[in-house]
């Protein structure tokens, strides 16, 4: 059967651009109406991934992957070899290996409802805000991961050739390591601290699908439209509109009935407050900030850390222990100061000049104002 070898990946990873040449005839419209339990997942994965769990999903752990294929299916020298490979997909359309029928038919429908599922739930997070789409591809890049950390390497190394991550071994294309990289906030991704020969980053299996995690979560967060199939899911998405407003709601609420002011917060302040309610990725010298902030002019560890559950990768066992550890419950029990306007200035987190040199001095004389 044509592709056959692919079934399996695309219901693991229905993400991957070679799924638009598999189904490439196939009608959306028709197989959805045939198909209608299929918009129920889809609002299932994104309600969980708003909620920052996983949604489980069946899917095909069948290995029939080319790798020890003895049949010669295409005229190449890159079959198996994906660091070298233009997934020009010759091979898996020509595909020679005897499988039972039964067996194919099954693989092919579950890639066909996993690409399915997948393109319903990008449509239906594509109708709100960033922070709902942020908090999915964070959640869903996550996910996938976890599943490839489990697969072959070869599997691995399809995955990355798809998403255009460019690999000698384990090691990554500089410009690719580049793109990803500024992305991460940690020490030891910053360029300076890797070695590079002829081009490539030396990495790691694990490294690269931490950078395969974070090229998805890129993917996943872009806005796709089909208004033919936005139609047919109407229902779905007034019932996902209805929860995101009340999360939206409880957030707002969650601050107002704070005893903080919030109308005399500085302007960095309010910038990485408003950068965590939308979903984006706050660098940790921002959270800090805002963090130590927040503990100082009254707020109770508990409160920030609700305000935290926004972020994209939040994870409130570690968001517990920092906020803690920040307010002196941990640690050395050392209650921490925000950080003053020229260290903001330094991790460019400040965006305004407020003529003040601290952010409390800042809050204390508005409030004195008041």
């Amino acid at each position: 059967m044509k592709y056959l070898p692919l079934f399996p990946i695309l219901t693991r990873y229905p993400f991957l651009k070679v799924g638009g040449a598999v189904f490439k005839d196939v009608n959306l419209e028709t197989e959805l109406r045939k198909n209608p339990d299929v918009k129920r997942v889809a609002k299932d994965i994104v309600l969980s991934s708003i909620e920052g769990k996983f949604h489980p999903r069946d899917y095909d752990e069948s290995d029939i992957f080319c790798k020890d294929c003895d049949e010669e299916c295409a005229n190449c020298n890159f079959v198996t070899n994906y660091e070298s490979c233009d997934l020009c997909l010759k091979c898996f359309e020509n595909c020679k290996l005897h499988y039972p029928i039964d067996a194919s038919a099954r693989l092919l429908n579950s890639a066909k409802l996993s690409v399915l599922t997948y393109i319903l739930s990008k449509i239906i997070v594509s109708s709100f805000d960033d922070w709902v789409r942020m908090r999915f591809a964070v959640n869903e890049s996550q996910y996938y991961r976890n599943i490839l950390s489990r697969d072959g390497e070869y599997v691995v190394k399809f995955v990355a050739k798809d998403l255009g991550i460019k690999l000698k071994n384990w090691n990554v294309h500089v410009s690719d390591y580049v793109r990803v990289s500024s992305r991460i906030k940690d020490e030891k991704w910053r360029l300076v601290n890797r070695t590079i020969r002829n081009g490539y980053v030396e990495s790691s299996r694990r490294e690269i699908e931490r950078i395969i995690q974070e090229m998805l979560r890129i993917k996943l967060f872009r806005k796709i439209q089909n208004t033919t199939l936005e139609k047919l899911i109407s229902n779905e998405l007034e019932e996902i509109k209805r929860r995101v407003r009340r999360e939206s709601k409880k957030m707002r609420l969650e601050l107002k009935s704070s005893k903080v002011e919030l109308r005399c917060f500085p302007p960095c302040m309010k910038e990485i407050l408003a950068e965590l309610q939308k979903g984006m990725n706050v660098p940790h010298s921002a959270r800090f900030a805002l963090t130590s902030f927040l503990l100082n002019i009254g707020m109770g560890p508990e409160e920030v850390i609700r305000l935290f559950k926004t972020a994209p990768d939040f994870d409130e066992e570690r968001t517990r222990y920092q906020v803690e550890h920040i307010a002196g419950k941990r640690g050395r029990r050392v209650e921490y100061s925000p950080p003053s306007c020229d260290t903001m200035r330094t991790y460019q987190n400040c965006i305004a000049d407020c003529k003040v040199s601290h952010p409390l001095i800042y809050y204390a004389k508005c409030i004195k104002r008041r």
